[in-house]
């Protein structure tokens, strides 16, 4: 999200004054920013990742607690405060309103973090060159590592809320699968199957269990009962929305729940998902 101005982002503040509508607007805007970046027809924003990382290579291919998602979504908030509060670092020094957004947003997390006010600058404000040298953008360099964590935060609740955005993980799996198609990133051998796709990989109970969860215990396209409460003869199956043989991944977010007959019907080079989604109560 970009502000025009200053006046912009102080009215911005004053909607999200205290520290816990500054954390849930924080989340809202994330997710949004998420959501937008994988609707982008480029997939450049996922050249964020790290895509020689064997923690990242090895959470595509054997399914990982610290999905894909998990890393695009830290990788995405990690760019835009840095973005942020570098480009606008003279905007800061004008507005302490909008300083005291930041450390009540690192405060509404918990974050141990030193406060500007007490952040002693080797170069004052008035002899700043750069923006790079402003006072704010120091000291946000030098808490670096309580950003970090703030970070990680802001990721795990971000996740939650795209997690059960299925429509959301199609179009995320879609890029993903089409940046890995595309031959920018370099899949080892040792992860691929002799027809150079990703290997099959076991799926853990843990993967099992989220996603009957998050599908309500439904197939997804048909919205049959799975659960055995109605019916037990219905037999669960969990599929790649982007199926491996388009390039999709081992991931827990490109896993959804079928029911045997749809997912017979869907091709091993389909990509789907269904958009219906079951209330948590009727009206």
């Amino acid at each position: 999200m970009r502000f025009r101005d200053a006046r912009d982002k102080q009215r911005a503040l004053r909607i999200v004054s205290c520290a816990g509508e500054s954390r849930l607007a924080e989340i809202a805007k994330t997710a949004y920013i998420e959501d937008r970046q994988a609707c982008l027809e480029n997939n450049e924003s996922l050249m964020e990742l790290d895509w020689e990382s064997q923690d990242l290579l090895k959470g595509i291919t054997c399914f990982s607690r610290v999905s894909l998602l998990h890393r695009y979504i830290y990788a995405m908030i990690a760019v835009e405060h840095r973005y942020e509060y570098r480009k606008n670092a003279d905007l800061y020094e004008e507005g302490p309103e909008l300083i005291q957004g930041v450390e009540d947003l690192l405060r509404a997390y918990e974050v141990p973090f030193l406060p500007y006010k007490k952040f002693k600058p080797v170069i004052p404000v008035d002899e700043a060159s750069s923006r790079e040298e402003y006072p704010f953008h120091r000291w946000f360099l030098s808490q670096e590592e309580s950003f970090e964590q703030l970070w990680e935060k802001l990721t795990d609740e971000t996740f939650y809320l795209l997690f059960g955005n299925r429509a959301f993980l199609l179009r995320f799996n879609q890029a993903v699968a089409e940046l890995i198609g595309s031959g920018k990133v370099t899949i080892p051998r040792e992860f691929l199957d002799d027809t150079g796709f990703i290997r099959r990989a076991y799926l853990p109970v843990w993967v099992r269990d989220a996603v009957y969860f998050r599908d309500h215990g439904r197939c997804v396209l048909c919205q049959v009962d799975l659960s055995g409460l109605l019916s037990a003869d219905r037999v669960d199956h969990f599929d790649h929305m982007v199926a491996l043989a388009a390039h999709g991944v081992n991931d827990p977010c490109n896993i959804q729940l079928l029911c045997e007959t749809c997912n017979l019907r869907k091709s091993n080079r389909e990509s789907m998902t269904g958009l219906r989604y079951s209330p948590w109560w009727s009206v």
